[in-house]
């Protein structure tokens, strides 16, 4: 691919599946506020190519408009088929956003909206990396910490009626609550997680960082479920994350998005 039509003719391909149509132009449709920044980073095209899972084949960064918009998606060609996702977070999170690849990375470069007010952020700089099947913040000197439990509960919003209350501890077994979630009846189920997928949600646990993370995020709108992420760790250390809108980090969501997954992948022994 070498010109935006080359683009647009590929996500157009329905042998592809590419989950997003967008419109690829010369410009993406910033407003006023948005372009003025656009001009200053001085971003050279709308889409890239890289390597961002490290599998030897050509990925995609596009930015598009689309009738409400602009987005941002991830093309990874998986040899056998493209995954495509989303990347930018969307107008109740953000004002603007602008994505460059840098090393088989992301720069992802954003005005963060604060409060329900309209309150905006300065312009804000993170470096993307695709790890644990997702883009999350790059930490280069991620700490090795003894996770002993991890409790994670969410709550109803207008949108969504379900409840999902997990515990995990470090022998790999887990308890599933289960109270409207739309996969099993209500009661309490249990599991044991394989080494492997143990190994995996304690790993990402440790690369986002937890220990540092805030304590509470809250989002921008009503009616948000609230995500509660309890982690006790080393010596009986407790980090506790209080998570209004589930998107306080993307190596939050990442993780979030990998316990909510067990529901589907554990075998559970229903106990009452």
């Amino acid at each position: 691919m070498t010109s935006a039509k080359d683009v647009q003719d590929f996500i157009n391909n329905e042998h592809h599946k590419i989950n997003y149509y967008l419109s690829i132009d010369e410009k993406i449709d910033y407003d006023q506020y948005c372009k003025v920044i656009a001009d200053s980073l001085n971003l050279r095209q709308n889409w890239e190519k890289a390597d961002f899972d490290n599998n030897g084949l050509t990925d995609l960064l596009v930015t598009g408009n689309k009738h409400e918009g602009y987005k941002t998606i991830y093309i990874l060609d998986k040899g056998d088929h493209f995954e495509s996702k989303n990347l930018s977070l969307g107008e109740l999170y953000e004002k603007c956003s602008f994505s460059s690849v840098k090393d088989n990375k992301i720069e992802y470069q954003s005005v963060k909206i604060l409060s329900r007010l309209g309150f905006l952020s300065n312009l804000i700089k993170e470096n993307l990396i695709y790890k644990y099947g997702g883009f999350i913040e790059e930490n280069i000197a991620p700490k090795r910490h003894n996770i002993l439990v991890i409790e994670f509960e969410n709550s109803v919003s207008y949108w969504n009626r379900s409840i999902l209350e997990m515990k995990i501890v470090s022998n790999r077994e887990v308890t599933w609550i289960s109270r409207n979630d739309n996969f099993l009846n209500s009661g309490v189920y249990t599991a044991k997680l394989s080494q492997e997928k143990f190994k995996e949600v304690v790993d990402l646990l440790n690369y986002i960082d937890f220990e540092n993370l805030a304590d509470s995020y809250e989002a921008n709108y009503s009616d948000a479920a609230t995500t509660y992420l309890k982690v006790t760790y080393d010596n009986l250390k407790v980090k506790n994350i209080r998570d209004n809108g589930g998107i306080g980090t993307r190596g939050l969501r990442q993780l979030y998005d990998k316990l909510i997954d067990l529901q589907k992948t554990e075998k559970w022994i229903k106990q009452n």
